[in-house]
């Protein structure tokens, strides 16, 4: 038999959980307190995102300078944007391992399906669910930043445009594995109530958008839709691919008016994708497991039912 350690996170959705939108259960590790928890996780993301943080601020003021260079600039750029990624990565993994989270609790594994295997269309789906998030708040954030955003060279080269895909992948890998992944586990494991870890997220989260001034409020409905994902699947990979794609999307879509194109083509393909997913996944659900019913749906929390008694003896069932 399969222990809770073993199985967890668990399969996405229904009838593994009460409903579609339920959370998944805390990680199965020993509870820390909470002082602890707080410790750990303003230092992580100050290491990772003070500078942002003062950097979003002096932009906002029309302080901090466009960037500008070449390749002799940028290429260390791109190393340095690099670095960072597998930086994250090791700092968040190891830390959590000395807490007893492993890497596949922290978030780096593909949603489960009913039957535990990694699912494909369950992944596709929170895929459609992230990228519908970033487009509503990025509406949101067009309305109220009222042109405030990161400065760009005047001039853009090969070496700029480079280091904006380096730059892209550090933003989806680095924003993901410690402001969602890192934060929200360590929380859970600290016992702090779901509203709490949500408020905390959303909160960092903006913290280093703060260039966009009021336009701030369109990364909240998408951070608190990342968060909500997370907690419902306990995988950060599909948000991580989103996440890199979305922002060399923007970059790229700058200079290839065929890479805005392509997007929306695809984007329409992958909606397709995602529902035909669903429909093939509730045939299956509703037509239930062969030769036997479907499994029981419990709450996260909520103990499984008690095995029943055995049969006394001289009992019908004995005789």
């Amino acid at each position: 038999m399969q222990s809770q350690r073993d199985v967890w996170p668990g399969p996405v959705g229904r009838p593994a959980r009460a409903h579609w939108w339920s959370a998944q259960e805390p990680p199965p590790a020993g509870a820390i307190s909470a002082r602890r928890a707080y410790a750990e996780v303003l230092l992580v993301f100050a290491a990772f995102f003070a500078a942002s943080v003062v950097a979003g601020g002096e932009t906002l003021a029309r302080r901090y300078p466009a960037p500008s260079g070449s390749w002799a600039v940028f290429t260390p750029a791109i190393l340095s944007e690099l670095g960072m990624c597998v930086l994250a990565v090791l700092v968040t993994v190891l830390l959590s391992a000395r807490r007893g989270i492993s890497a596949r609790w922290l978030g780096f594994g593909w949603p489960r399906k009913r039957d535990g295997r990694a699912g494909a269309a369950q992944s596709l789906r929170i895929g459609v669910w992230a990228i519908s998030a970033l487009l509503a708040g990025g509406v949101v954030t067009g309305i109220l930043a009222m042109g405030n955003k990161l400065g760009q060279p005047a001039h853009q080269d090969a070496s700029y445009v480079i280091y904006t895909v380096a730059a892209s992948l550090t933003a989806g890998i680095v924003e993901e594995t410690v402001v969602l992944a890192f934060v929200v586990t360590t929380l859970r494991q600290a016992r702090r109530p779901l509203p709490e870890i949500v408020l905390v997220a959303v909160l960092l989260r903006c913290s280093y958008h703060d260039y966009y001034g009021l336009g701030v409020l369109g990364i909240a409905v998408w951070a608190a839709i990342f968060v909500w994902l997370f907690l419902r699947t306990g995988s950060v990979l599909p948000l991580i691919v989103v996440h890199v794609l979305w922002d060399a999307n923007i970059f790229l879509g700058q200079h290839w008016r065929v890479v805005q194109i392509a997007s929306a083509g695809a984007w329409l393909l992958l909606l397709l994708a995602a529902g035909i997913s669903w429909l093939v996944d509730l045939r299956a659900r509703l037509a239930g497991p062969p030769g036997g019913p479907p499994p029981a749906v419990r709450e996260p929390g909520e103990s499984p039912p008690a095995a029943a008694p055995p049969p006394a003896a001289g009992s019908a069932e004995q005789r």
